[in-house]
């Protein structure tokens, strides 16, 4: 089943999220050239673990909105943002956390956020020694890089996974 098939299944399902294993084992955490934060690159140990393959949308984080009687995050009502298959953004760590809560409960599963490690490990797609998770060209360098992001994030799921099978967490929103 193709990306947009998955997501759209997804969201008319009302069902978790599909998730990706991400295996256990050492990578190189951090990047030489990058922030002050990102130093030294390091050999760092991560348990197994799974990833949702997309990021929240509008449209799924909507529904937790309604349920629990939340207000909305900063541009929920801004029209370059608001796009029911585009990621939530402007959500604090504190309301992200409340969504895995109530995705557990709702799921009978057990959803909660990535460590820092665990997200690069997964951003990397297995990567090792790579500026990025598609590899060392300049992002600018990207096929259409110049043509994304005029008007506000992409829908998830557009482009071509990871070899994890996880879809933007190199791109598209922080």
């Amino acid at each position: 089943m193709a990306a947009p098939d998955i997501r759209r299944a997804w969201n008319l399902a009302q069902s978790p999220p599909p998730m990706c294993s991400i295996p256990e084992g050492f990578f190189k955490m951090g990047c030489e050239t990058g922030r002050d934060d990102e130093k030294p690159v390091h050999r760092v140990w991560v348990d197994a673990f799974k990833l949702a393959a997309f990021q929240t949308t509008n449209a799924q984080y909507a529904r937790f909105l309604d349920a629990m009687g939340h207000a909305p995050p900063a541009l929920w009502n801004d029209p370059d943002f608001n796009d029911p298959d585009q990621p939530v953004v402007a959500v604090s760590w504190f309301e992200a956390a409340a969504y895995c809560h109530w995705l557990s409960e709702r799921s009978q599963q057990t959803f909660r956020l990535p460590t820092e490690a665990e997200w690069e490990r997964a951003a990397r797609g297995d990567q090792q020694g790579e500026l990025y998770p598609w590899g060392n060209c300049q992002p600018e360098d990207v096929p259409n890089y110049a043509n994304r992001w005029k008007s506000g994030p992409e829908k998830v799921g557009l482009h071509a996974p990871n070899l994890y099978g996880l879809f933007n967490l190199g791109d598209n929103v922080h």
